[in-house]
């Protein structure tokens, strides 16, 4: 073979090799804005299989929807952590503060996006299974993938705070409309920005989640010790006071608002830094 053949065989190679790097990167971000109810297109999805394990091991399987000139909101984690003496600390997910370097926040951000990305409410109702068992299976898989991905964060923050009980819960903060921030500017961590997206049946039917999944639970502090009962009542102590400086989540959630019954979203939160400049 002489050279001029070989330099030949190399650049097809290369370009071979270019080009599938660029549907790698081209085609999930066509995947997520072609994706519905019923799933992503079939035809998409057939096109982009051959490269999903490429783009998910160089993360870049990414939709890409957080970019100008219309960023749509993003999404956090609110963890409750119990201590021993029956206070809560209260966590966000991403904080840039504690998340450092820059990229370890990036990867807490994208934990907390894809989080909300793969929710799927419970259910389904029970006369899906009678009229529409194949979307009544469906529905069920991509509660239980939503479920067992909770799970799992859930269970890693146990393990990092000694065992303790855990409690999460998605945050969704928006972003004011060109007329609304005329009428009115706003700082974009403004806490009327934020919203509890409770985890509830998307119909009427009152079937609730089989364990209570996304409930914060209140700071109930255990009166044996006079000491704790003093730092109960110093602003800094407490999770939930000391995210009080930060405001409080902009509507007050009825009992009857969720499924569990029990959850006021009446909370403090720790707002979060920088996730909306990623935006």
């Amino acid at each position: 073979m002489s050279g001029t053949d070989k330099w030949r065989r190399w650049k097809w190679i290369a370009s071979a090799a270019i080009v599938f790097h660029l549907c790698a990167v081209v085609l999930p971000p066509l995947a997520f804005q072609t994706i519905s109810l019923d799933g992503p297109s079939p035809l998409i999805g057939t096109l982009i299989r051959p490269f999903q394990g490429y783009g998910q091991f160089l993360h870049i399987d990414r939709g890409y929807a957080f970019f100008a000139p219309d960023p749509g909101p993003s999404h956090l984690i609110q963890a409750a952590i119990t201590q021993a003496d029956g206070k809560i600390d209260e966590v966000m997910f991403p904080d840039r503060e504690q998340q450092w370097p820059r990229l370890l926040y990036h990867r807490h951000f994208m934990l907390s996006e894809y989080l909300h990305e793969i929710y799927w409410p419970p259910g389904p109702p029970n006369e899906m299974f009678e009229t529409e068992p194949a979307a009544a299976l469906l529905w069920q898989q991509r509660r239980g993938r939503y479920e067992y991905v909770r799970s799992s964060m859930v269970e890693h923050l146990r393990h990092t705070n000694d065992g303790r009980d855990v409690a999460i819960r998605r945050i969704e903060h928006g972003l004011p409309s060109m007329q609304d921030f005329i009428d009115e500017p706003i700082e974009l961590n403004d806490q009327r920005l934020y919203s509890v997206l409770l985890d509830r049946p998307p119909y009427d039917d009152p079937i609730a989640p089989a364990t209570a999944t996304e409930e914060i639970p209140a700071s109930v502090v255990r009166p044996e010790s006079s000491n704790n009962a003093e730092s109960s009542n110093n602003p800094k102590s407490s999770g939930d006071a000391a995210a009080s400086a930060e405001g409080t989540l902009p509507r007050d959630v009825s009992d009857s608002d969720s499924p569990e019954g029990t959850v006021s979203d009446r909370r403090t939160i720790s707002g979060p830094t920088e996730a909306e400049a990623e935006q």
